[in-house]
């Protein structure tokens, strides 16, 4: 396998000179080459997912509707058996077909134990091959008590991500999650910050126990954060939605600020506090202060596309929120603020404009207009062989 090999030291003007061969996608858009981690909760159907995904590059099959060029695979499975891995395969590989290209091993070497020269002699010995996966990356790491744990970390994931980019292939190493969790999900991923600080793609996984549904956050360093929402059926998981990053931020935009915006917009200006806008509003069960908060977070996505502007005012007495929209005769910086409270404003939003907005958030997030509802999606009754059988 050949590929192209900068050196060391190179100015900035050659660089820019210099010809770089285009990312090598083994799933486009979501697994490059490099060193890659799926992280995941013990007995979520990772290695069920992954087992399928292997199948669908060795022979070419497209991957969540996208094109795959068939490559040599290598799985190091090496928290199962043969016989354990024969029963999955019959769940997953119709008669017909003739999986050669996915090669299976049960046993391995540790890193610096003879792991690296294995992976070597793959290389050479399939010229073709793109993916090698550990599964697990525990199973491969030695003890070492010496030094912190980052720099061990760091020492083990960097000896396989330098292999990864000399010969130009993807090698993904499956790992848990910690039980403990974490307003940061990355900060789940069990062991130090090293491993997901060396890592070019990390994948993590959730699933509620028995769930049909799972989501897979991916983030890399050749490609934008994405969403995977992904649903299991006989054994396979199919891909139900993607969210690039700023759909997922849209979606975390609470509800009541695009009916408050909706309100501004059926008014053209209004002043007054937090709780007598979410009165105004016809918005309950949500505190003054929590909504304060999450204008101040959200107004840019929420008010500014719309042309409205606030400012939020103390006085001795109040905090007042001062609504206009930016088209104005910007008179409205000159006006006695204790005047504001003499506007004639109605107290009622449009309720076609309210529908109207809530319609277009509601068929964005999948849910339905009528009731607010997730969509329903098929699901089946039937006893599933993947719980039973896989991790």
């Amino acid at each position: 396998m050949t590929t192209t090999r900068l050196p060391k030291t190179i100015t900035a003007g050659a660089l820019l000179a210099t010809p770089i061969p285009p990312v090598k996608w083994i799933i486009p858009g979501l697994l490059p080459a490099g060193l890659a981690l799926f992280a995941g909760p013990s007995k979520a159907g990772k290695s069920w997912l992954t087992l399928w995904l292997y199948l669908q590059i060795s022979q070419g099959k497209s991957v969540w509707g996208r094109e795959i060029e068939p490559r040599t695979v290598l799985y190091f499975s090496l928290e199962d058996t043969l016989g354990r891995l024969q029963e999955r395969l019959y769940q997953l590989v119709d008669a017909e077909e003739d999986p050669e290209r996915l090669i299976l091993q049960t046993e391995s070497n540790g890193i610096g134990q003879g792991l690296e020269e294995q992976i070597v002699s793959f290389v050479h010995t399939y010229p073709d091959i793109s993916l090698i996966v550990i599964d697990t990356l525990q199973k491969v790491r030695k003890a070492d008590r010496n030094g912190s744990m980052y720099a061990n970390d760091y020492k083990d994931i960097g000896a396989l991500k330098e292999l990864a980019d000399k010969y130009g292939i993807c090698i993904l190493l499956v790992h848990h999650l910690r039980k403990q969790s974490s307003s940061d999900p990355y900060d789940q991923i069990s062991g130090s910050t090293g491993i997901m600080g060396v890592a070019d793609t990390t994948w993590l996984m959730h699933r509620q126990r028995m769930s049909k549904t799972a989501t897979i956050r991916v983030i890399g360093r050749d490609m934008d954060e994405k969403m995977l929402h992904i649903r299991e059926e006989n054994c396979v998981w199919t891909l139900d939605e993607e969210e690039t990053a700023e759909q997922q931020a849209l979606k975390a935009i609470p509800d009541y600020l695009w009916k408050v915006a909706d309100y501004i917009d059926s008014v053209g200006k209004w002043q007054g506090t937090a709780t007598e806008l979410l009165v105004a509003a016809n918005i309950s069960d949500v505190k003054p202060n929590q909504f304060t908060r999450k204008m101040a977070h959200y107004a840019r996505d929420v008010f500014s596309p719309r042309g409205i502007e606030y400012k939020y005012i103390r006085t001795e007495q109040k905090r007042l929120f001062e609504f206009f929209h930016d088209d104005d005769d910007g008179d409205d910086d000159d006006i006695d603020i204790s005047e504001l409270f003499h506007w004639g404003i109605p107290q009622t939003s449009s309720s076609a404009s309210l529908a109207s907005q809530r319609s277009r958030k509601e068929s964005k997030h999948g849910r339905s207009v009528a009731t607010g509802q997730p969509a329903e999606k098929p699901t089946g009754t039937a006893p599933n062989p993947c719980e039973a059988a896989g991790a």
